[in-house]
């Protein structure tokens, strides 16, 4: 059975359709986006939808009473949604600008060209890239002169803290050494001497003693004078005064001059260790301050010379050529980039732009937009019917290969609306497909068996409560339904109708409704 391409507009009215309302001042139906002036054709739509082949499950064609009616019946029906959207390569390459700040375009490949992998795109103005590249140059030398200069400093630094820290260590090593010859040596040495002068100062007084009373015998005896008796006890004062000294010269250096000298020999070693220690401190504060410098000056020189590398592949990347056998689009010329500045020779391009799309036009997809209320209903797998508007008396079968995660919404002039991007892959091998051709697509969600159905604009809607309106002697009144699964024409009846029962299918005239709480009042 040959179906009519569905009417686009039916799509938005079945979404308002199911969006619920205020209730207003009088009853909002079901496609209320559509004025009056297009009542008529609709009308005529669904008329010629059945006349040309709408059927009922039994083969009954389906009777419409009068051009205000229609009969409910059990029917059949695919459920669709209906998409606008273009095509596009499954599989392109976007070819971006790599050079940094606004060069402009010089010379461009027309649009629609076809060319090899290694063609020459565009070449962008290399007048102030070179500019720059020359400036860096000058920087690097610069740089590389301050590093090696660092180096040189670093290593007359680490020169002299080596000798300053062997000349400290030689200071300490002398002071312990000094302290330990004292210690081992002159300590020992000046003892003895002391203990050897009291020693003698001992045995002098014991014979100065001895001759004392010697002296005295012989004396007495006469055998000597009373000056030499004398002479005897002057010299055993004198050695008993040369013991007393000879004691109180050790006690002295004992209790004084051993403190003293330990005292200054200690200090000496501790001062030498000290300096020792100072010196290492400086030394490594010194060093890694030139160390520090070192590594400024290396990462500026290495900053240098990698903004000379960049310049030098802006020159390179000024010269844009295709990565691939292509068919040439511009950017500019597909999607939401159409609202931009065309690419053309003399036009400013930024970093990362997109300025040329190479599509494989073997393999095309059609990105299509649903609206929010209906992307639920859109599955992977599905199969889709796409009219092109190049091939209108050709359409060709696709499939649903994927659908955005998040809508892309209405722009400022629109800003309430959200749609969700949904790709559908055509056959490959058609003939005559390029990018951004527009299109539309029949995206297949189901189907609907052997149920009654009743044309969408049958269907009126106020509040949270769904209605048809049905005749009533010379006049019609409100039957609450509920509603199933839809179509961009027909909607499911799930309670409500019955087989053979007829609705309104326009809006009811002023009067014509019967007021049923009225009705109902005694």
């Amino acid at each position: 059975m040959t179906r009519e391409p569905p009417n686009p507009r039916l799509t938005s009215m079945m979404s308002d359709a199911f969006t619920t309302h205020a209730p207003p001042k009088r009853p909002f139906r079901w496609g209320r986006a559509l004025a009056a002036a297009a009542l008529v054709p609709v009308l005529l739509i669904v008329v010629l939808f059945f006349s040309l082949g709408g059927k009922s499950d039994t083969g009954e064609a389906v009777i419409v009473t009068s051009s205000d009616y229609y009969r409910v019946i059990p029917i059949s029906f695919d459920l669709k949604i209906t998409a606008t959207g273009e095509l596009e390569s499954k599989n392109q390459v976007e070819v971006k600008s790599r050079v940094n700040g606004r060069p402009a375009i010089i010379e461009i490949v027309p649009e629609g060209s076809r060319v090899k992998a290694g063609d020459v795109l565009i070449r962008l103005d290399l007048d102030e890239t070179t500019e720059k590249l020359d400036q860096a140059r000058l920087a690097e030398e610069q740089a590389r002169a301050s590093k090696i200069s660092a180096e040189q400093e670093l290593a007359i630094e680490i020169s002299e803290a080596e000798s300053a820290r062997r000349a400290a260590e030689v200071t300490y090593s002398l002071a312990e050494l000094t302290l330990l010859r004292w210690r081992k040596g002159d300590l020992v040495q000046e003892r003895n001497e002391l203990d050897l002068a009291i020693n003698k100062a001992v045995r002098r007084l014991e014979r100065a003693k001895r001759d004392y009373i010697l002296s005295q015998e012989l004396y007495t005896q006469k055998f000597i004078s009373l000056n030499e008796l004398e002479d005897a006890e002057l010299e055993q004062i004198d050695a008993t005064q040369a013991l007393a000294t000879a004691e109180l010269d050790k006690e002295i250096y004992n209790n004084y001059e051993f403190v003293k000298d330990e005292q200054e020999y200690k200090s000496d070693v501790e001062q030498a260790k000290a300096e020792l220690e100072r010196t290492l401190s400086k030394n490594e504060s010194s060093l890694e301050k030139m160390r520090s410098n070192v590594a400024s000056e290396t990462l500026q020189y290495q900053i240098r010379v990698q903004r000379r590398v960049d310049l030098e592949q802006q020159l390179v990347n000024s010269t844009i050529t295709a990565p691939q056998d292509g068919l040439v689009v511009y950017a500019t010329s597909v999607g939401s980039n159409r609202r931009g500045e065309p690419i053309a020779e003399g036009r400013s391009v930024r970093l990362g732009e997109t300025l040329i799309l190479l599509p494989d036009t073997r393999s095309m997809v059609a990105t299509v937009r649903v609206h929010e209320a209906l992307i639920s209903q859109v599955e992977e797998g599905q199969s889709a019917t796409l009219t092109i508007d190049a091939r209108a008396g050709a359409p060709v079968q696709g499939q649903v290969i994927s659908k955005a995660v998040t809508p892309d919404d209405g722009g400022w002039w629109n800003p309430n609306l959200r749609e969700y991007r949904v790709r559908i892959e055509l056959p490959e091998g058609i003939e005559g497909l390029k990018p951004a051709m527009r299109c539309t697509g029949d995206i297949f969600t189901g189907r609907v068996e052997h149920a009654l159905a009743v044309p969408i604009q049958a269907v009126f809607t106020e509040g949270d409560q769904r209605f048809c309106y049905v005749p009533s002697g010379s006049r019609v009144r409100r039957q609450p339904v509920q509603i199933g699964r839809a179509s961009d024409t027909l909607v499911e009846i799930v309670s409500g109708l019955e087989e053979g029962d007829r609705v309104l299918i326009r809006d009811p005239r002023p009067g014509e409704v019967i007021n049923q709480t009225a009705a109902a009042t005694p």
